[in-house]
Order: C-alpha cells, then structure tokens, then sequence
C-alpha cells in the first residue's frame, strides 16, 4: 500500500519547486533531492508515467503539463507516489491522473504552502489512498500509536485520551472495524444493501471510538452509498450503453463524454477496476477526436 505522495511545481525561473509532502506515517524521512529530480524529469521529458525504482521505495508519478498562458511562468507539476516493493504501480496510474486534475484546479504559482499541504492531503485521500489500505489491522494500530506519542507530551486531558486509546488498542478494539467493514463487503455482495449500510455505519462508530475522524467520515460515505448502489450501477450501464451506441455511430465526441461519466461513477461506486477501465476508454477517444478534428481543419 502507498506510504504517501508528493508534488512539484516546474517552474521556468528554477528547476524546480517542491509543493508539499502527505506521509501516512508522520514519522517517514524523504525528501526530493536535486538527483532524484533529475531522475524524474528526464524520464518525464518522454514518458507521461515514470517509475523510480529508489533503494527502500518505488516512485510512480505523472507529470501534468500546463498550456496556454500559464505555461509561460511553469511548465507544468510532477506528482509522485511512494510505494513498497509489493505494490502494483500500474494500478495507480489513474489515480495519480485523477489527483493532476484535481490539483491542477489550484492556483499552484501563488498557493501557500499551508494551503496546498491541506489539498494535498485531500486529494491523497481521496484518489490515492483506498479504504482497504486504512484498515489494515497494524497500519491503523501503527497510525494511532503515533497519534497517541504526541498527545503523551501534551496537557493531562490528553495524556488521558492517548492513555485510553492505548488502552483499546491492547483490547482489539480497532480490529472490529475491519470485521464490520468485511460483513458490509459480504453483504454488498449478497445485494443485501440495507445490511450492508449498517454495518458501515457500525465500523464508523468504531473509528470515531478511536478518534479516526476521517476514516469514520469515509465509511459514513460508504454506508450512505450502499443504499444507491442499486440506481448508481443502474445509471452506469445505462451510460455503457450510449457509449457504445455513439461508437456505432462513428460519433467519437459523445462516446469519449460517456465513458467519461461512466468512470466517474464508477470512482463513486469505489470501483478502481472500472474507474481505470472507462476513463482509459474515454482518453482514447478524446485523443482521437481531437486528432480527427485537426486533420479534417488542414483539409
């Protein structure tokens, strides 16, 4: 699973300018050097995607590239990821592209660092960081035993509340939100959506139990979802459909609009297989109707 991320702004004043860092281990030492950004920006001057194999993490990461006016003062943002030796660095390529747009949207030139860390953090959230990877039983145990060594140095209200959660983690407490989140897992796949909903909302009591305020965000989310899932895949296929259609009909922009829909909801549904699958499918399109668009102008 994904240690965390990083973005860097290439600006054409300088070589570059690191954005911020998300570590989900407060703890991790990495920083950007001058040779490793060298790495990354020769193999991003041809490749869109690039993997950095380093001695103790993989870098997958992707490089945005700004047009227009814009493109004047920077010439686009790297955003990379830091991963284990087991992760597949395929699978994030659509995240990481996910998380460009999503970034890109920022006015990166004049955003305070401050402001950008929150963003990023977000974003890492929310594209990066899958649900499984925040409840596997020893990184949410490691996750709140950090927490708890700052709160130990603070006032006696805090030392107490560190002191209890130490307390629950020694009783399993946090493994219960696993269980919870695999019964609701199990019932989605039964199409029992009702239960599946409670039982998310029951693995967010636990989280908020252990102060996980973001992951019991996240499966309070999960749990309202479950209830839509029925109408939402309904939606999706229906979507498929004119997509296919369109193709039939040689009409490549309508086709690359709807499997652009189809991967956003899919994104809703927490489906990174057909995320993936569908917004590949779109790009494709696009890039061929915007090469079609251009040679039908020159004739």
């Amino acid at each position: 699973m994904p240690e965390g991320c990083f973005a860097i702004l290439l600006t054409t004043e300088s070589d570059y300018k690191v954005l911020g860092y998300c570590f989900k281990d407060k703890l991790l030492e990495f920083e950007i050097t001058s040779d490793m950004f060298l790495r990354l920006s020769l193999d991003h001057a041809k490749n869109e995607f690039s993997l950095l194999k380093l001695k103790n993490v993989k870098i997958e990461s992707y490089i945005n590239k700004f047009k227009g006016k814009l493109s004047r003062k920077a010439y686009g943002f790297i955003i990379g990821l830091l991963l284990n030796e087991d992760d597949d660095p395929e699978k994030f390529r659509v995240p990481l592209k996910n998380s460009a747009v999503a970034l890109e949207t920022l006015s990166l030139l004049d955003i305070t660092a401050e402001d950008f860390q929150v963003k990023l953090i977000e974003t890492y959230r929310e594209f990066l960081e899958t649900l499984t990877d925040v409840l596997d039983a020893n990184s949410l145990k490691d996750s709140i035993i950090n927490r708890t060594k700052e709160m130990l140095g603070g006032g006696k209200n805090e030392r107490k509340i560190a002191q209890e959660l130490l307390q629950k983690i020694e009783d399993n407490i946090h493994i219960k939100i696993a269980e919870f989140y695999k019964s609701a897992e199990d019932s989605l796949k039964y199409m029992d959506y009702e239960r599946a909903s409670k039982q998310f909302s029951k693995a967010a009591d636990v989280a908020e139990e252990l102060l996980e305020i973001d992951l019991a965000k996240s499966l309070r989310e999960r749990a309202k979802l479950s209830v839509k899932l029925p109408d939402l895949a309904k939606k999706r296929e229906e979507i498929v459909k004119d997509a296919r259609n369109a193709l039939k009909k040689e009409d490549f922009y309508s086709a690359y609009i709807y499997y652009k829909r189809a991967s956003e909801i899919s994104r809703e549904l927490m489906q990174p297989d057909h995320d993936e699958e569908f917004a590949l499918k779109s790009k494709a399109l696009q890039d061929f109707y915007n090469a079609d668009q251009k040679f039908k102008k020159k004739e």
